[in-house]
């Protein structure tokens, strides 16, 4: 995004806060603590801030967004109250269900007992054991047996507080459709197709995303149109009349269904590693489009622009990820991988003493485009194959299914 970003003919300055060394070389990085309002609000104020786009979750369900607004301050980012869509599946399967939102029947719990009750007596197998709350992509469960969702459900409570929703199986396939909105106004913002799974082949456990690619073909012109009519336009009505317009962007993860698209879950922010694979493709100014939807300008914004060539991202994580991931690794070749045409996007890294080291999960990201999925593929592993990242792995069939059907 801060790459995207600093390409905005109407940038002054751009700061970023924490950063790491691959955003250093686009922005100016400051020692900004995102849960200290006081002192973000402080800094806006001193260096005249004209927009601040908050990235991640976490902010934005601890109510950064509603400090800085109060200060005056332009904010691409939705409220506490409405980036609840994001901080608990609970509140969004309710609301699904108060505005007649095509999305899995559920039931929400509290108790071990209560959870144990709805796996036997509601759902059969497989079965969705989601965690309630913020849980960086990895709180979901997808059990096809019943040990495996009992040890999902032992999981979650075994602590005292535990909240979960249990929701019965989708069966299609996933697409992720990303439209922007001002809390009236609407404007679709690209589609992707995420890898959540660790392994290839769509294996082992969930993670934050191995790597995606833009557009999602599979969600069709007609799909989108549907998905935005049934999915996003009543949840942007509901959550205006409930008074707590939302301002921002809503990234709503669908399965096509055989009934047609159904909500799986909605992130109250641009996705990782989606963000890499629709930035590329966008081709018009961030910041004007981002500011236009925080001062709730939106609908005189023409409609936003996408290269017709597809985008594909790879990312590198460290051995361990997504359990506890190898840190320290020395990572070189960036050079040579973005000298192939590829981009690489820096998550987890730090500057070392003897150079870049992961710090992270997720290390990096390596992105390309081409006039197909399995060009743009092509490009990608052309300069994943560049680098050296000691204790790095990633997935070699990012794109399978389109690829596949590129073919056919």
């Amino acid at each position: 995004m801060a790459w995207k970003l600093a390409q905005s003919p109407g940038l002054d300055t751009l700061f970023a806060a924490p950063g790491n060394p691959g955003i250093a070389a686009v922005a100016k990085l400051v020692a900004l603590d995102a849960t200290d309002h006081a002192a973000v609000a402080a800094f806006c104020a001193e260096r005249a801030i004209g927009l601040v786009v908050i990235g991640p979750e976490a902010p934005l369900v601890d109510g950064l967004a509603d400090t800085l607004r109060a200060a005056g301050v332009p904010v691409f980012g939705p409220s506490a109250a409405a980036a609840r869509l994001e901080g608990s599946k609970g509140f969004t399967k309710d609301l699904c269900a108060r505005a007649n939102i095509p999305t899995a029947g559920y039931v929400r719990v509290t108790t071990h007992a209560a959870a144990v009750a709805a796996l036997e007596g509601t759902f059969g197998l497989p079965v969705v054991i989601k965690a309630d709350g913020l849980a960086a992509g990895k709180g979901v469960t997808v059990a096809m047996t019943r040990d495996e969702a009992m040890a999902a459900v032992d999981a979650l409570f075994a602590e005292p507080g535990g909240e979960a929703v249990i929701e019965e199986f989708l069966s299609g396939e996933e697409a992720s459709l990303f439209v922007l909105t001002d809390g009236v106004a609407i404007a679709a913002f690209g589609s992707a197709q995420d890898h959540k799974r660790v392994g290839e082949g769509d294996t082992g456990p969930n993670t934050g995303g191995m790597g995606a690619y833009s557009p999602a073909r599979v969600l069709t012109p007609a799909l989108e149109a549907q998905a935005i009519d049934t999915i996003v336009r009543p949840t942007v009505a509901a959550l205006r009349e409930e008074g707590m317009p939302f301002v921002g962007v809503l990234y709503a993860g669908l399965m096509l269904t055989p009934q047609g698209p159904k909500l799986i879950e909605y992130n109250a922010r641009f996705g990782d590693p989606e963000t890499q694979v629709l930035m590329p493709r966008f081709q018009g100014d961030l910041v004007r489009l981002m500011l236009a939807v925080a001062e709730g300008r939106l609908a005189g914004e023409p409609a936003p622009a996408f290269s017709d060539d597809a985008a594909l991202t790879v990312v590198v994580a460290a051995k361990g990820y997504p359990g506890t991931p190898a840190k320290g690794g020395a990572i070189r070749g960036i050079d040579a991988a973005e000298s192939t045409g590829a981009v690489v996007f820096q998550a987890g890294t730090t500057q070392g003493v003897d150079g870049l080291v992961a710090s992270g999960g997720r290390v990096l990201a390596v992105t390309a485009m081409g006039p197909s999925v399995a060009a743009a593929q092509a490009a990608a592993y052309a300069g994943v194959d560049a680098l050296d990242v000691t204790d790095g792995f990633c997935r070699r069939d990012i794109g399978w299914r389109e690829v596949a059907r590129e073919q056919a």
